[in-house]
């Protein structure tokens, strides 16, 4: 089978890039032929290099709207198609999503768009949210098939009729085991709480910062690895409200498994999400999961079973989730092998991996069977 998988940016590397990465890794073990467009050279283009997969960038695939390279773009998609002539196009993120599904129409290419997350999904800020909404109405006659990564964006999808069920399946994100070595005694303190997240409207820092302030003086060390547009401004505001002392800022890593073998509880505060992989990631070291319950992350986390989850925003009830965990070792331990039991069952890369080979195999037998 001839795959191919486009995506706007190759950098930063965030969830729509890994799991194009990881699928792509699966297939191509699976005998596959798997080739990725992209808009640049980057962190994801070294790595699919390094697996020998062929990566063609598109210069004029930019993320910023721009009619004159948009167009130049989807010419340039129109003719990649038609000289390898794929079986099937695997597009991800808004832009290249928007650009490969017209193309695949204009040349009779299979194509499934994969959601990460809705452009218009709750949380979202103001008419932004609305014009998305117009702009994926519109598209869905364009859209053959929709893989989402949660029930939530399945259902909201089918809430506004951007494409029928029968053309959308759910395909949960996976994670591959970062599991380093099995965790079966509570350690002595400090307790490490990490979150890995960019620094952006999105990842509520905020939320995190002033659950902190009520944790001043508990046996605590916070990681915060990423980047971001808000990043200074948050080193700046952790000295301001006197938080500077439990927090390390530790940037963009390309070593995300040693800071979760090092962590005892993952945190994301989120306004909004598709399904994190972050939060697949986290479970794969068997870790507690304590995150803002928005998209799909009620589909991860079970409340009490492995990790909390909280209202969006609310600090306190953060600070009273962590203390739990700070105070009750055993409930820590308890709670974060349960968290590496869900990874197992639901969550991982092979799962992931199989459940899209498998929609595309039902595709292309519906689609030769017409």
């Amino acid at each position: 089978m001839k795959i191919i998988q486009v995506i706007t940016l190759s950098e930063p590397i965030g969830g729509a890039q890994m799991v194009l990465f990881n699928n792509t890794e699966a297939m191509v073990k699976s005998g596959h032929e798997v080739q990725v467009m992209v808009g640049q050279e980057g962190t994801l283009t070294k790595r699919l290099e390094a697996l020998n997969v062929k990566v063609t960038c598109i210069p004029s695939l930019k993320r910023e709207i721009s009619p004159i390279n948009d167009f130049k773009c989807y010419k340039t998609i129109c003719e990649l198609l038609k000289q390898e002539a794929p079986d099937i196009v695997i597009s991800h993120s808004s832009k290249a999503g928007i650009l490969c599904r017209l193309a695949c129409h204009k040349i009779g290419v299979p194509n499934i768009f994969t959601v990460h997350g809705w452009s218009f999904t709750p949380g979202v800020k103001g008419l932004k949210r609305y014009v998305y909404m117009a702009i994926e109405k519109v598209m869905g006659r364009f859209t053959d098939h929709l893989i989402t990564v949660s029930a939530f964006d399945f259902n909201l999808a089918s809430k506004h009729s951007i494409v029928p069920e029968s053309r959308m399946r759910v395909i949960y994100n996976g994670s591959p085991d970062f599991l380093k070595e099995e965790r079966k005694e509570a350690k002595e303190d400090p307790i490490t709480i990490l979150m890995t997240a960019r620094f952006s409207y999105q990842k509520d820092h905020m939320t995190l910062f002033k659950a902190l302030q009520s944790l001043k003086d508990a046996p605590i060390q916070v990681d915060l690895v990423g980047h971001g547009d808000l990043h200074q401004e948050f080193v700046d505001l952790s000295k301001k409200m006197k938080i500077d002392h439990l927090i390390t800022f530790h940037g963009e890593s390309n070593d995300i498994p040693s800071f979760l073998n090092k962590s005892d509880i993952f945190v994301l505060t989120s306004r909004f999400e598709g399904l994190p992989l972050s939060i697949c990631e986290a479970m794969s070291v068997g870790v507690p999961i304590v995150a803002s319950d928005v998209g799909g992350v009620h589909e991860m986390v079970r409340d009490g079973y492995n990790g909390y989850l909280i209202p969006k925003e609310n600090p306190n009830h953060l600070a009273e989730k962590l203390s739990n965990l700070i105070r009750d070792k055993e409930l820590m331990v308890e709670l974060g092998e349960n968290s590496r039991k869900t990874f197992l069952e639901t969550f991982s890369t092979h799962q992931m991996a199989a459940s899209t080979e498998k929609y595309i195999e039902d595709i292309l037998k519906k689609s030769s069977a017409k």
